[in-house]
């Protein structure tokens, strides 16, 4: 018969354009899903975790707010897996350790205040994405306001197991340390920031501090959310 064509077809290849296309697509889908859906969830998250707050004395409430923020951080977690698969990234933070050692060396080496890591043995070796990123932004917002308005010497930041369902990122100076009325005032100096990226990791971060001896800056969260 003419025209056919024995043997093997093989599909013709996207054209670059197509290719470009195709990305564009899913670059724009990331964004729309990142800036209106994720970011929403992220604000009723917060909302949530301030209407906890006012709760005192009422148990159920307190639970179905609890039951509430589960929900909307496991919607959370699918939607920043499919953020992942569009971007093309991967998932899992293979080295979350190592990120963490260069963020500290180049904050010695511009500051000269030392800096110390401790990592406990039974820090995960592999984390998510999205939680190795906001635990690393917990670190460098804490590095910053160390810079700016501590006066320290040293810095020792843990990573610590603390031995159940929970890990802890703690980062401890020798500085000036703040007035009580700055530690409870918990949207100064970037804490804000800090809080509700512990928050969105199902966990809590809390500031101890006096003056003359040091800030503590503490997120503790459940593993469960890093692995």
């Amino acid at each position: 018969m003419r025209g056919q064509v024995r043997g093997n077809v093989v599909p013709a290849r996207p054209s670059v354009g197509q290719v470009q296309t195709e990305q564009e697509i899913k670059q724009h889908v990331a964004r729309e899903l990142h800036d209106r859906v994720a970011q929403t969830l992220t604000g009723m998250l917060m909302e949530l975790e301030t209407f906890k707050s006012q709760q005192f004395g009422r148990a159920s409430v307190l639970q179905e707010a609890t039951e509430l923020q589960d929900s909307t951080r496991q919607v959370l977690q699918s939607i920043r897996e499919m953020l992942y698969d569009l971007r093309g990234e991967s998932s899992s933070e293979e080295s979350f350790v190592s990120t963490l050692q260069g963020l500290l060396g180049k904050f010695e080496e511009r500051t000269r205040i030392a800096v110390e890591l401790i990592v406990s043995p039974s820090w995960p070796l592999k984390l998510r994405s999205a939680a190795a990123l906001n635990l690393y932004r917990i670190v460098e917002e804490a590095l910053t306001n160390i810079r700016l308005h501590s006066g320290a010497r040293s810095v020792r930041v843990a990573l610590d197991w603390l031995g159940g369902s929970e890990l802890a990122v703690v980062v401890r100076d020798d500085g000036a340390g703040l007035a009580s009325s700055e530690t409870l005032s918990i949207g100064g100096m970037g804490v804000l920031g800090m809080r509700e990226r512990a928050v969105l990791l199902g966990g809590q971060l809390t500031v101890e501090s006096n003056p003359g001896e040091g800030t503590t800056i503490r997120a503790v969260v459940p593993t469960a959310a890093l692995c």
